[in-house]
């Protein structure tokens, strides 16, 4: 038969022992649910990424057909003057050149404007990578100590009790030996 102190200690124990539980599950719980948090991250960086290296892929190629152009253009005009007989076919090559050199410097600053735009994107893409991740609260795991400390309360609360079940206390109560029965159990008969 168990007291109201052994009833005490049972609900201490099974309340701390179910309360370390349920925050495990807790934990465990929040520990995917940063995962799946991780893993949308990464994939939107990796979307961010593919995103700058296909518009980079697009500067390369209008950079290649402008260029292209450029050829074709500045072909085109010489071999017109040369063919046309105006003068000093030297001078008109030098002065086509020119105007063909100053439009290849203005592609080229062109397209390092917008690679210094996309290496900016990249930049940010990695910002923001780095803000999602940090934007993860860390999972704190329950304490086993702590668990243990808790239920070695619960042991101390008990031992302290005075109205703990014991034979002692038996004794006491009924003014009669362990048995209880109204019988004196301390009295040996067979002396």
């Amino acid at each position: 038969m168990c007291g109201v102190a052994e009833a005490q200690l049972a609900l201490a124990v099974v309340g701390t022992v179910a309360g370390y539980q349920n925050e495990k599950k807790i934990a465990k719980r929040n520990e995917a649910a940063n995962e799946v948090t991780m893993g949308n991250i990464n994939e939107a960086y990796m979307n961010d990424l593919a995103k700058i290296d296909a518009e980079a892929s697009r500067v390369d190629q209008a950079q290649s057909l402008e260029r292209l152009k450029m050829r074709q253009e500045l072909t085109k005009n010489q071999a017109y003057a040369v063919n046309s007989g105006f003068g000093n076919s030297l001078r008109v090559m030098q002065d086509m050149s020119g105007a063909h050199d100053l439009a290849y410097g203005e592609l080229l600053f062109d397209v390092e404007k917008d690679t210094m735009t996309l290496m900016n994107q990249e930049d940010d893409a990695y910002a923001n990578l780095h803000r999602g991740y940090s934007g993860i609260r860390p999972v704190d795991q329950p304490s086993l100590l702590g668990t243990g400390l808790q239920l070695a309360g619960a042991g101390l609360n008990y031992a302290a009790s005075d109205n703990k079940w014991s034979a002692k206390n038996t004794r006491r109560k009924t003014g009669y030996g362990t048995s209880g029965y109204g019988r004196d159990t301390s009295y040996n008969y067979y002396k």
